[in-house]
């Protein structure tokens, strides 16, 4: 008969970390027995848990969804039971059926067993599947004042320009051992860590084989203490491109089920576009805001949060609501539509911020911060003060204040006559504070560009350039940066004048810091190339409407004097409500090595044209 294995994942909790992970496997990944819920058995806990506040997933079968339920009373206390909407097999899944048990506390007075056996059965509508408990493989939880953790795995770049040379990188705490293998199972390197008072940071080059030969993504990473450990697997692709050229990324799609009302559930392929940016990573990950091409952005009164490790594969942002009948459910996490073109940040513990009113619509200023919770969705709401007027078409960043903690600024923008504005506010999670603006400052603006660059040495500093001195008023080809507590305008290489825009460009010039050519190793030494990008709405007479593509390199950190470097790309057509359009706007992120680029025109209120998802890989 064939054996039903649970497999670690992440075995161990402690003090700080009370989650668990395993994965379900067969040994034979062909087997179609039709599973209709998994049990799982933690009975041996069942009095030590505070099993109300256990939050149970299935992570990694999006289609058939699970429901799960978890027994806190009674003669089954400790007892999970996933439901899958129909029913699935080991072939059908890829052998794997991963979950992930998170929130495993005791209760007060309690102590855990330095292990405890984690058991399960496989159901089909009516019956155990294969013989119990013989055709089964069982494993433990283990306890610890401290757990191995996998806190950064991937690799770097994953899509790349005429190169097979890739860095592997990971960090990892409380782990004496780790290990990271490829897709055939080769070693590709092992290491041992002695003081697990610090974290482990690891950058392995790595030549990358052809399709049929080693070294081959993905990679799987295993940190271990003794028997207590975690694993992770990075993105399955390396993609190459031949240039600079403009690509696009436009492959967005999930499963969805429907109940229809004689109960039968249709599963149907819903596809989705995306409409704006977050404007910095976070957990290794691009995250962006998406809608339904099924609908419009005036009918769908809500967006949705997806993310990726590489920017080629997306997923949905899921959470797990528990429902009236007690059954927990991922669930998108979803956004009120009005949020979608809201500058958005990451910052704090798990948390999105939607910064002020829209970067593309004048008439939805605003000087609240609306935070998201990515664990359940929860929404909360921090004012600003008085002083600080409400706006639209500014910029947000995430950028230290002078104790080196980050903050989130909020730079210029327009008031609500469409005024422009060069104060500067910083948040730090709990107050609020006007950034003195004495000495040199950079002109009121609205519809400009910004980004924090990271210097060879280290050091941060805030990039400003263009936008408009009011709304529809007239373009500014300016830039300017931040850093050691002033503004100062940026300079040509030799410093003979300022640097500057070229003249052809529109408002909704949108910049972002790109670091390539085995972006996790350090320069100077690498030879490794650090860009500020700009990517530009301009006019070409007789055309309508291009994005096109500059980047500024060569940057001098001691007298910050830097040049354009033109890129001949191929420039992507926009559609023709671009050439009617009264105002544009622009998101773009640096990652993965390359620059990401979403541009949106206002055509009128609550209707806004978005491009494609656009990327470049500038340099190899």
């Amino acid at each position: 008969m064939d054996k039903f294995i649970l497999n670690t994942v992440n075995n161990t909790i402690s003090d700080d970390n009370a989650d668990v992970r395993f994965a379900i496997t067969c040994d034979n990944p062909d087997n179609t027995a039709k599973i209709k819920a998994i049990e799982i058995d933690v009975q041996s806990l069942a009095e030590i848990v505070d099993w109300t506040g256990v939050i149970p997933s299935i992570t990694n079968i999006r289609e058939p969804h699970a429901s799960a339920k978890v027994e806190s009373s009674g003669t089954k206390t400790g007892t999970i039971t996933f439901t899958f909407s129909y029913a699935t097999s080991f072939s059908d899944c890829g052998n794997r059926i991963e979950f992930t048990l998170v929130n495993l506390k005791k209760k007060e007075g309690q102590t855990f067993p330095a292990s405890a056996p984690i058991k399960f059965k496989l159901r089909t509508i009516s019956a155990v599947i294969g013989t119990y408990p013989d055709d089964y493989v069982f494993n433990n939880i283990l306890v610890s004042a401290k757990k191995p953790e996998i806190m950064t795995f991937r690799i770097s770049p994953s899509i790349t320009r005429n190169s097979n040379e890739v860095i592997i990188a990971f960090e990892t705490i409380n782990a004496t051992t780790c290990e990271v293998k490829d897709k055939p199972g080769n070693v590709i390197c092992t290491y041992t860590h002695i003081d697990q008072t610090k974290p482990f940071r690891v950058n392995y080059k790595v030549q990358l084989g052809s399709a049929t030969s080693s070294i081959r993504p993905p990679f799987y990473l295993s940190a271990r203490d003794g028997v207590m450990e975690a694993q992770e697997n990075t993105v399955a692709n390396v993609i190459r491109v031949d240039n600079a050229d403009w690509n696009v990324m436009d492959d967005f799609s999930t499963w969805v089920e429907t109940v229809e009302e004689d109960g039968t559930i249709i599963s149907r392929l819903e596809q989705y576009k995306p409409v704006d940016l977050v404007l910095n990573e976070y957990k290794d990950m691009m995250w962006a805001v998406m809608q339904k091409r099924s609908t419009t952005a005036l009918a769908d009164p809500l967006a949705y949060i997806w993310k990726s490790r590489d920017g080629a594969s997306w997923e949905p942002h899921l959470i797990n609501i528990l429902g009236d009948d007690e059954q927990y459910r991922l669930v998108h996490l979803s956004i009120p539509a009005e949020l979608a073109h809201c500058p958005c940040v990451h910052f704090g513990n798990d948390s999105l911020y939607f910064v002020g009113g829209s970067k593309t619509d004048i008439s939805v200023y605003s000087n609240r911060i609306t935070v998201v919770s990515l664990t359940n969705g929860g929404r909360s709401y921090i004012d600003a003060p008085a002083d600080m007027k409400p706006r639209a078409m500014h910029a947000v960043v995430v950028y230290p204040d002078t104790t080196g903690n980050d903050n989130i600024w909020v730079i210029g923008g327009a008031d609500k006559n469409g005024n422009g504005l060069n104060d500067v506010w910083r948040y730090n999670g709990d107050t609020w504070a006007a950034v003195p603006t004495t000495g040199v400052i950079f002109p009121k603006r609205c519809q400009f560009a910004a980004t924090v660059q990271t210097d060879v040495n280290g050091e941060k500093s805030i990039w400003i350039g263009g936008g408009a001195v009011r709304y529809n008023g007239s373009t500014l080809n300016d830039l300017w940066v931040y850093k050691r507590a002033g503004w100062q305008k940026v300079r040509n290489s030799d410093g003979s004048a300022d640097l500057q825009y070229s003249d052809e460009w529109l408002t909704a010039a949108s910049l972002c810091y790109v670091r390539t050519n085995n972006n996790s190793v350090p320069d100077p030494a690498t030879g490794s190339y650090r860009y500020i990008l700009s990517s530009n709405i301009n006019d070409i007479t007789g055309v309508g409407k291009k994005l096109s593509c500059n980047w500024i390199s060569a940057v001098d950190t001691a007298r910050n004097y830097c040049k354009w470097s033109n890129v001949a790309v191929t420039t992507p057509e926009l559609t023709a409500a671009f050439d009617t359009a009264r105002s544009f706007a622009a998101a773009t992120i640096g990652f993965n090595g390359c620059a990401w680029t979403i541009v949106m025109a206002y055509v009128s209120k609550g209707n806004i044209e978005v491009s494609r998802l656009y990327y470049a890989c500038p340099m190899p």
